[in-house]
């Protein structure tokens, strides 16, 4: 960029010019977005899924090449002309020698894609896209992860471990919970805490099978993260008609999910928990869009942790691809403002003075009483 700043280009036009690129990567889905020097975003494409440990890095890089060609096609920009730098914010890269290895597979593969990479997991790009001095992001969506981010811009990360070793309330966690407690309760190893009436017929219909034999190979052969976390739209069915074991896996979600929080908030410099409103966290991934049926159990977990008096809750307006985007510009320090007050909203704000316990409601199906009963010392 020195380069051509020397040679008498005004730098307002030069901005223009300079075209930054920024990929949001779930288990999933992906989103890219283009931007140019002054933060102007350019166009944004749809690709599946880009995580590196499920993929291999390959795959990954063939898929990260194929949205960023989309992208230029779309803004009109020479194939052979590479992004001035592309930000990768990918779920599975937590991990700093993987990410090098992408980084030089992107290099050596496809060296019209960018001239250079900024590589970090996907709560990065949430949290640079809603923050500028710090704050904490919780995914909950196929899979689910934590993470940080201090005033000085250290990172520290809870969760992220992925379906074998984590991903706790998460909708992948949740439909693996719904089907391990039928499975549990019909072999009589460990009763359902609720019962398994409505949660049974409808993973049958959810997989198309009459028996739980023909359940296995979803989970073994034909095993698909994404298809299985869809699952958990029906358990949220369940919850609208009031059945109990849905509800009972939601209440599970919100409060592993609060532990999280609780396990950062720990960790967390006072700046961050004594900034105006507490401890900022970004929501992201599908299982937020149920706060209703988590809200109870997670505010009540946080509130008998004690770890803090103050949070707010905040979901993104925009794609964390924005944060991206500017991770980024900021790899080849180069400066616009942001519009961060208008990336995110506050969706709830907790005060532990203010906070009423709710009152849970008992709900019960009929229970049958023998007529002859007899008590015993």
């Amino acid at each position: 960029m020195e380069d051509k700043l020397k040679i008498g280009k005004d730098p307002a036009e030069y901005a223009k010019e300079i075209r930054f690129g920024g990929v949001e990567g779930g288990g999933s889905h992906s989103t890219l977005i283009l931007m140019d020097g002054v933060g102007t975003p350019l166009t944004e494409v749809e690709g599946p899924e880009t995580n590196h440990w499920a993929l291999g890095i390959d795959e990954t890089a063939a898929r990260i090449a194929a949205m960023v060609q989309r992208g230029k096609e779309n803004i009109g920009m020479p194939e052979s002309v590479p992004l001035d730098a592309l930000g990768l914010c990918l779920s599975g890269c937590e991990e700093e020698e993987s990410n090098r290895i992408l980084a030089n597979a992107m290099r050596e593969h496809y060296p019209n894609t960018a001239k250079d990479y900024f590589i970090a997991s996907d709560t990065v790009g949430a949290l640079k896209t809603a923050f500028d001095n710090g704050g904490v992001v919780l995914i909950a969506g196929t899979g689910s992860n934590a993470s940080m981010i201090t005033n000085d811009g250290k990172t520290i990360t809870c969760g992220g471990w992925g379906y074998m070793l984590g991903d706790e309330g998460s909708a992948y966690w949740i439909a693996h919970r719904a089907c391990k407690y039928v499975f549990d309760d019909i072999d009589g190893l460990f009763p359902a805490p609720k019962p398994i009436s409505y949660i049974w017929p409808a993973l049958r219909t959810f997989f198309k099978v009459a028996s739980r034999e023909e359940i296995l190979p979803h989970w073994y052969a034909n095993f698909n993260k994404t298809k299985l976390a869809n699952f958990t739209m029906e358990v949220v069915t369940g919850c609208k008609k009031e059945d109990l074991l849905s509800l009972h896996l939601m209440k599970e979600a919100g409060e592993i999910l609060a532990e999280h929080v609780v396990a950062l908030a720990k960790k967390a410099p006072r700046a961050l928990k004594l900034a105006n409103g507490g401890l900022k966290i970004i929501c992201v991934g599908s299982v937020w869009k149920s706060w209703i049926y988590i809200k109870d159990s997670f505010l009540n977990k946080i509130h008998d942790s004690n770890a803090l008096d103050e949070l707010s809750l905040y979901h993104l307006t925009v794609s964390a691809a924005i944060g991206a985007c500017y991770s980024a510009a900021e790899k080849i320090n180069w400066a616009f403002p942001k519009p961060y007050n208008k990336n995110s909203e506050i969706f709830y704000h907790y005060r532990r003075e203010n906070y009423v316990k709710p009152v849970e409601k008992i709900k019960s199906q009929p229970v049958l009483v023998p007529c002859n009963t007899a008590s015993g010392n």
